[in-house]
């Protein structure tokens, strides 16, 4: 089984943050700008015709500001996800590869690559996009269901809905 990784701090120190009980009553990880798969799907397209999913892919990476809300950050190894977070998750990610753009209807965006779980755009459950610049960093366009989210407790991943 093939993993994404993906590491948040609880609230701390008057630091914004989200506890796993609060990941899980949200019903999982999503972009703020997609609620749904169609949304991904949408914002994708959008921001490939627009001409500007690089532009919004390097800034997230460089600044993780939290602005733009067209992804949210994993990695795809545990190394390049957790840097002394509170709580450390993953969710499987098989079947997602790289496909062409065309898959989508679109030119290749420089320096970006499409990754789907599936060969064709509307079957595809998961959506994400990688700058190639950071070809370790997984950003996730469409929303991770709770029950597909492990978390790490006491060395041992176990399902989010037991924590």
């Amino acid at each position: 089984m093939s993993y994404a990784f993906r590491g948040e701090n609880g609230p701390t120190g008057g630091k914004s943050g989200r506890t796993p009980v609060e990941v899980r009553d949200a019903g999982g990880f999503r972009p703020w700008q997609a609620a749904s798969l169609a949304d991904a799907r949408a914002n994708l397209r959008r921001l490939v015709q627009d001409g500007i999913l690089q532009r919004e892919a390097e800034a997230w990476c460089l600044s993780k500001n939290r602005e733009n809300g067209w992804f949210f950050s994993t990695g795809l190894d545990a190394t390049t996800a957790y840097d002394n977070y509170d709580y450390f998750y993953r969710f499987a990610i098989d079947g997602l590869a790289e496909r062409p753009w065309n898959t989508i209807g679109a030119n290749t965006p420089p320096g970006m690559a499409l990754h789907l779980n599936a060969d064709d755009f509307d079957a595809a459950t998961m959506v994400a996009v990688v700058w190639k610049l950071r070809p370790k960093e997984l950003l996730v366009m469409s929303p991770v269901a709770a029950d597909g989210i492990e978390i790490l407790r006491m060395g041992e991943w176990i399902p989010l809905a037991d924590f």
